[in-house]
């Protein structure tokens, strides 16, 4: 989303009357990561309150991107490389700057942008592009050799959040409760989970790694 779309949205939110803590709860179930900080929901509120009606970013002429130095461009290409679903806030934390700063750097400086919720570039380096040059013909090779085996052989993997206990039915989530709390009206998960990371081929499931 764009700058004023958020700032729509809260001014939106504003107007039916919620407080910038329930605004910024609500943004952060709807966007995630991509959501404005509290900081940010709280400085637009106080804004409105005062008479603003525009949600346009007010220009700031001769403000230096004192952010994107070669350092911090260096340091996020690093990090993108060793974890491509790292999000814009994380790369800002580390970096120790703002999120719009690091949307500058990552999108406008090295070309990349979140799809899937992955970064992807935009264009690729002529070495990017010998290097998968490269590892294509080499599988390609293995391909024409034995068909079948190298179909085969393919292995991948998921990750999925495993519940420590999931009833089945209602009756066997039933539990303790007080007659002021409210009637349970479904089948609740244990709220124990832990990370399994399933790995599978054209045989069925190889490996599943339970995350400690």
């Amino acid at each position: 989303m764009e700058k004023t779309e958020y700032h729509a949205v809260l001014k939106y939110l504003h107007l039916k009357g919620m407080t910038p803590s329930e605004i910024h709860e609500n943004m952060v179930r709807t966007l995630t990561d991509n959501a404005p900080s509290y900081a940010t929901v709280k400085r637009w509120v106080n804004e409105f309150k005062r008479g603003r009606e525009s949600v346009e970013v007010d220009p700031r002429p001769g403000r230096p991107p004192t952010a994107t130095t070669k350092d911090n461009i260096d340091l996020a290409l690093g990090m993108i490389m060793q974890d491509c679903r790292i999000s814009r806030r994380q790369i800002a934390k580390r970096l120790g700057i703002s999120t719009e700063r690091a949307d500058n750097i990552v999108i406008k400086e090295l070309g990349f942008s979140m799809v899937c919720a992955r970064w992807v570039p935009h264009l690729l380096t002529p070495e990017q592009k010998c290097t998968r040059c490269t590892l294509s013909m080499s599988n390609l090779e293995l391909f024409e050799a034995d068909e079948e085996n190298f179909l085969a052989c393919f292995i991948t993997m998921d990750k999925s959040w495993v519940h420590h206990y999931q009833p089945k039915t209602k009756e066997q989530s039933k539990q303790w409760k007080h007659t002021s709390t409210p009637k349970k009206a479904r089948v609740i998960p244990s709220a124990g989970k832990v990370m399994a990371s399933v790995f599978w081929d054209s045989q069925g499931i190889l490996l599943i790694d339970y995350l400690e």
